[in-house]
């Protein structure tokens, strides 16, 4: 009995020290894209979506203002829209 108790201490120990050091990894450093996104919105360009570059590109040609497609990877385009 004796045995079993001092495991189960053990095991739930380990189990809270998993646990919290999982929790207290720090957050992922903001990528390129993301840096650029931030500066984009900040001098009035309004995030749209994420589409493929012919959809984007049909999209942007289809609105009445001033917009554009800026390629993030992988053939995906983000479209943004001037707001100001």
């Amino acid at each position: 009995m004796r045995a079993r108790l001092l495991l189960t201490g053990i095991a739930l120990g380990a189990t809270m020290l998993v646990g919290g050091a999982a929790t207290a990894q720090a957050a992922p450093a903001a990528s390129a894209a993301d840096t650029a996104s931030i500066a984009q919105a900040a001098a009035g360009w309004e995030y749209i979506g994420t589409f493929k570059r012919a959809e984007c590109i049909s999209l942007k040609n289809s609105y009445a203002g001033e917009a554009k497609c800026d390629a993030i990877g992988s053939g995906w385009y983000e479209l943004w829209v001037k707001t100001g």
